[in-house]
């Protein structure tokens, strides 16, 4: 169950591609307030400022995918009597998202998720999964290659993954969404040195692009290979002062917490702790900053 919303409450902000569209309606203020929550990790706090947005503009498909967002992402700290309320409050959510905008490719990824996760005593459907998935590659041939690539993985089709994902690339070789996936998928098979060829290609097309060098710093963090590779590319990154609105470069908290994990890797004590310490003075909240900066204290 835990697995079935943490993954539907992610969607969003592993999948997307394009950034949020700015809302000016009466409920905007709200909707702010509450990706603003999410961000600061509260997301009870986050679902009361989507609701408050959803009863000023009812018929706003957006507010209804983020409150299914802030619905989700409460299931790590939810009793076992309070998830499956929880998982039926998502999937209606993104329902009702899909029904008042057919072109919110979020939330029909996000049902996706669910119905290859969830039981069908809980209204999992393969079908309809794979029904998202053909409405998703009408819309966007991109994104409809990653879904199938998506359900694939859910079968543990290995070979289906790799190819959905590749010609995903193929579509639209300058997509860090695309190699973003299957960099994953390749890290998962054990395929690491794969994973740094892919970014390799990539960053020879795309040498100035901030999101492809803060996913090849993250691979070299989370392997511990390439790091010298993996500090350059991140330490390149955080010199550029204004980053554009992209969901695909992320936020400097984590470009900062990733440098540490380099740096800390290398043996570079002081400056991973430095880059810690920026990440959690840009984002107190960040896990992943957290967790660095308590393995650097717990080494010699």
């Amino acid at each position: 169950m835990r697995r079935i919303l943490a993954a539907a409450s992610l969607v969003a902000s592993v999948l997307s591609a394009p950034p949020v569209a700015a809302q000016s309606g009466a409920g905007a203020r709200d909707f702010e307030a509450g990706r603003n929550f999410l961000r600061a990790n509260q997301p009870d706090r986050a679902e009361r400022s989507f609701e408050r947005a959803i009863e000023k503009e009812p018929r706003n498909g957006t507010y209804h995918l983020w409150l299914g967002n802030a619905v989700g992402a409460q299931a790590a700290n939810a009793s076992v009597v309070r998830q499956p309320f929880l998982a039926r409050r998502v999937k209606s959510a993104f329902e009702r998202a899909v029904e008042l905008d057919p072109e919110l490719l979020d939330a029909r990824d996000g049902l996706i998720q669910f119905h290859l996760l969830a039981p069908g005593v809980m209204g999992g459907d393969k079908a309809e999964a794979r029904r998202q998935q053909r409405e998703i590659a009408r819309r966007n041939v991109i994104r409809g290659h990653v879904a199938a690539a998506n359900i694939a993985w859910a079968s543990r089709d290995t070979a289906a993954t790799e190819r959905e994902l590749r010609a995903a690339i193929a579509a639209a070789p300058d997509s860090v969404q695309a190699h973003a996936t299957l960099s994953s998928r390749l890290v998962q098979w054990q395929r690491v040195p794969d994973a740094f060829a892919l970014w390799d290609r990539y960053l020879t097309r795309q040498p100035a692009s901030i999101g492809g060098r803060y996913q090849f710093g993250r691979l070299a963090a989370v392997s511990g290979q390439r790091l010298a590779d993996g500090e350059r590319h991140l330490r390149a990154i955080l010199a550029i002062d204004t980053w554009p609105d992209d969901n695909w470069a992320p936020g400097k908290a984590a470009a900062h917490a990733r440098l540490g994990d380099v740096l800390r890797q290398q043996g570079k004590r002081d400056d991973a702790r430095a880059a810690y310490d920026r990440a959690l003075a840009l984002d107190p909240n960040l896990q992943i900053a957290k967790d660095g900066r308590r393995a650097l204290g717990s080494t010699n």
